[in-house]
Order: C-alpha cells, then structure tokens, then sequence
C-alpha cells in the first residue's frame, strides 16, 4: 500500500497542463523532428530495398464433370470448382510446371525462387482464380503470368480429370511499383519522429529540477530569499533614461 501511495504522489507531482504547454513551445522542433525522420525513411527504402513489380492473369476454373448432364449450375457444383483452386495451386507451383514456365518465359531463374514470387488466389470465392507475379522487372512479371495462362489451360486437364482451365485476362507490363511504398515507408518514419520527440521532449521537462523562475520555488513551497535583477534589462532601461535627459538637457 505505501508503494501505491508513493507513485500516486509522483503522479500528483506532475503538472500536466504545463506539460502541455512545453510541448505547445517546442512544436517547431517537434515537426522539424518528424520531418526529418520522414524523410530519413524515404531515403532508406529509396537506396536499401530492391522495387518490386506486380502482374497477375487470371483464369477460369471450368469444373466439368459435375456438369456434363447438368442444364444449371448448382451450389454444389461452385463449390467443387472453388476447392479446384487449391489443387491448381498446387499444381501451378510444382517444379514440373514452373519449369515449363521458365522455358516458355525465357527468364534465368531458379524454379525455387520463382515459386516465391507467386501468389495464388480464389476471386471472391467463385470459379475464377488470379496467378500474381511479384519481381524486380516489370517485362518479366508479365512474362511469367503470361507463360502461366499460357501452360495451365493445357497442363492442368492433363493431370486433373474431367476438368478445364479458361484464360479470363492476360496480365500487362506493370508501370508502377508495387513494393516499397515510399509514401507508407515516409509517413511512419514521420509518425516515429514526431512520437521521438515529443517523449524527448517530456522526458526532460518532467526530470528537469532547475529553478527557474519565483513560480518554480512557490510549487515547492519555499521561500524566497531574494532576486537577481536582469542587468541587461536594467542597463537597457538606464540607457533610455540617459537618452531622455541628454534630450531635455539639450533644449
């Protein structure tokens, strides 16, 4: 119970409002801290990580068999066809295959590493599904993909029975990079240096016990002996007063 006491009174100690105001002084430096490390940020994306480019094709999942005797699609049959996706997944990403997209590609690249730069998913859990290429050259990005919706309509039945592969779109050459985001990258390092600060900032005002001004002394109750003049203040003043009485000597 005295510990709980104690970090109370420490809490009771601490002038939030002039905290406040501290921070409200120093915001030019708080901002000037953010900014910098906003743009420290970009610059480390910028140099340090490689840009990355996205293609994707997407292609149909024709699930056949369930429909060779069937005038209407059932809830059933779009199910079979979605769980399709997983096994073309996994087709579309074994070493067999992926090689037959490097050749048709005419990309140097390991089949692991390619394997890496896809992903695979189902769209809006229907029939279709879309290959993304994630790489370091636009060109080869869409080549990939392209050799992907090349290949799976006439490997995939070969393996799969009773069903078919249908290309829906073919990707394009990618202008703009997918990975870094310099604009995320930039912001957070903006957020982490205005947060940097401000604790900074706080920090030393709350562990600051510099006297320095009478209202200093009053918060702990002391009294006081006595104040220094500003001589600079009092010379300045001294000089004006010097200045008025040269004047009215003069007249």
């Amino acid at each position: 119970m005295e510990i709980i006491r104690h970090d109370t009174d420490a809490l009771d100690d601490i002038d939030f409002l002039k905290l406040f105001h501290t921070l409200l002084s120093k915001l030019h430096v708080i901002f000037l801290c953010g900014l910098l490390f906003g743009l420290l940020a970009y610059g480390a994306v910028y140099l340090l990580i490689t840009p990355k480019y996205m293609a994707s094709t997407m292609l149909y999942v024709n699930n056949a068999s369930t429909k060779e005797n069937a005038t209407t699609i059932t809830q059933s049959d779009l199910y079979a066809s979605s769980q399709l996706v997983n096994t073309y997944s996994a087709i579309i990403t074994s070493e067999s295959f992926l090689g037959n997209v490097i050749a048709d590609a005419d990309i140097d690249i390991e089949v692991e590493d390619l394997a890496e730069q896809l992903e695979i998913e189902s769209v809006n859990d229907t029939e279709a599904f879309k290959v993304t290429v994630m790489n370091e050259d636009p060109k080869a990005a869409a080549r990939i993909a392209n050799a992907i919706a090349d290949i799976a309509p006439s490997q995939i039945p070969a393996i799969v029975d009773g069903s078919s592969v249908k290309v829906i779109d073919y990707a394009s050459i990618p202008t703009e990079i997918a990975k870094p985001s310099y604009r995320k990258a930039a912001l957070i390092g903006l957020m982490l240096g205005l947060f940097i600060s401000a604790i900074v900032i706080l920090l030393r005002e709350i562990m600051d016990t510099t006297i320095k001004s009478e209202s200093d002394l009053e918060e702990w109750n002391l009294p006081i002996l006595g104040v220094v003049p500003d001589f600079a203040e009092a010379k300045k003043k001294k000089s004006y007063g010097y200045s008025y009485g040269n004047q009215n000597a003069g007249r």
